[in-house]
């Protein structure tokens, strides 16, 4: 079995709960690896933690870097072709869920 490589790129959200109005609210980030992805996770968590809002979910997507996961490129006047890095593979190819 051949495996290829493909560029990929996590994106992530941390959603969290004001103590206060208890609404619940998320940031949205993007990281080039994995090590990013988990630090900006922590630095988010610690970030809202620090301004009394519990985090109560974090998770993270690896997906296509050509493609953002959609499988399909742009090639102009409207037309769509299939993603050559990934073969048009759909949606994330892993996905990570962190607990506290």
């Amino acid at each position: 079995m051949t495996q290829i490589a493909i560029l990929t790129k996590w994106k992530f959200v941390v959603e969290f709960e004001d103590d206060e109005t208890k609404e619940v609210s998320g940031t949205i980030g993007q990281a080039d690896t994995l090590e990013q992805c988990e630090g900006l996770i922590e630095y988010d968590t610690q970030f809202h933690s620090s301004h009394g809002r519990m985090v109560v979910n974090a998770e993270a997507a690896e997906i296509c870097g050509n493609c953002d996961g959609e499988g399909m490129i742009s090639t102009g006047n409207d037309g769509r072709v299939i993603c050559e890095a990934c073969s048009g593979h759909l949606g994330p190819i892993s996905t990570l869920r962190f607990t506290r």
